[in-house]
């Protein structure tokens, strides 16, 4: 629906200002966005009436597949040069056709525009002549209602950060170090035990430099501009690599996080349904390495009344 959602609104972009160029643009974790070259100001309530006009009609959604050459040839008759360099070195690729508009946009579409019961966007200058609409979808009325009132009342972690006195910017203050601290303290204690424990130098390959230790398990804080604690496990069988994986997932409830996992981490969602990476994994054969970002697991502690089992500690 947001990958869909996107281009309605690039096609309405297209259809109103025939001169403009797309730049880039497609889903995101809570709506969508798309960028363009305008030579004038532009109104958001045009664009998003014309989008509504383009779901009244129900135009259909067509996926078409098209040889590379083709479909560059294709958008460069539509002044659209910097979609037509996106497009990879494929036998095909997949191109959406909303009316006259095309677009390279590969991935699930819904069927018709119809589809799209309700959105709203927004529109802010950048730089050089340029444009940005960020829009938010859902599936009624309601819904997008009730989102809209959410994202208005909601507080980025990091403000909720300076509120507390923790940082400042770039800063970080007393407050801040210590939960830090204790934060890292709390994820050795849970995470550590039985590993060998190091510290690697600054921009290195930590995996290999893990691995030449010759142990089972080896882990460190890593000290930079931003803390990450990172544990290797090596030799693992399947069972040992899932035990390894529910060690971090148990020690994340025990913070109290709702989360999810994929191949890539663990992952909770923010205030307004952002997915954040709270620790990635990464498997190679029967090796696994976890790196826990610090930062991110104490701003979401912050934002979600989490704090209260650090400071029991």
């Amino acid at each position: 629906m947001r990958r869909t959602a996107a281009e309605i609104a690039a096609a309405a972009v297209y259809e109103l200002y025939p001169g403009v160029e797309i730049l880039d643009g497609g889903p995101t974790a809570t709506g969508f966005v798309y960028e363009f070259s305008f030579p004038h100001p532009i109104h958001p309530h045009i664009i998003e009436e014309k989008m509504k006009q383009i779901v009244r009609e129900k135009r259909p959604i067509r996926i078409l597949e098209m040889v590379p050459f083709s479909a560059s040839e294709l958008l460069l008759s539509q002044n659209q040069p910097s979609r037509a360099d996106v497009l990879p070195d494929e036998d095909l690729v997949q191109m959406v056709q909303i009316g006259t508009f095309h677009n390279f946009s590969p991935g699930a579409h819904l069927k018709n525009a119809a589809e799209l019961a309700a959105f709203k966007i927004k529109a802010e200058p950048l730089p050089e002549k340029r444009m940005r609409i960020t829009g938010w979808c859902h599936r009624s009325k309601d819904e997008l209602k009730q989102y809209l009132k959410q994202l208005d009342n909601y507080i980025e972690p990091s403000r909720i950060g300076e509120m507390h006195g923790f940082w400042k910017g770039d800063v970080w203050y007393a407050p801040g170090l210590k939960a830090r601290e204790k934060l890292i303290q709390f994820l050795k204690q849970h995470l550590f035990e039985g590993a060998f424990e190091i510290a690697c130098p600054a921009g290195v390959d930590s995996f290999a430099v893990h691995k030449q230790q010759k142990r089972p398990k080896v882990a460190e804080v890593v000290s930079g501009e931003k803390t990450q604690i990172r544990i290797s496990f090596f030799g693992l069988s399947d069972e040992e690599k899932k035990s390894s994986l529910q060690l971090i997932g148990k020690t994340l409830i025990i913070l109290g996080f709702d989360h999810s996992i994929s191949s890539s981490g663990f992952f909770t969602l923010d205030g307004i349904g952002r997915s954040c990476l709270l620790a990635a994994v990464d498997q190679r054969g029967n090796d696994l390495q976890i790196t826990a970002h610090v930062e991110t697991i104490l701003e979401q502690m912050l934002e979600k009344n989490l704090m209260v089992v650090l400071e029991n500690k």
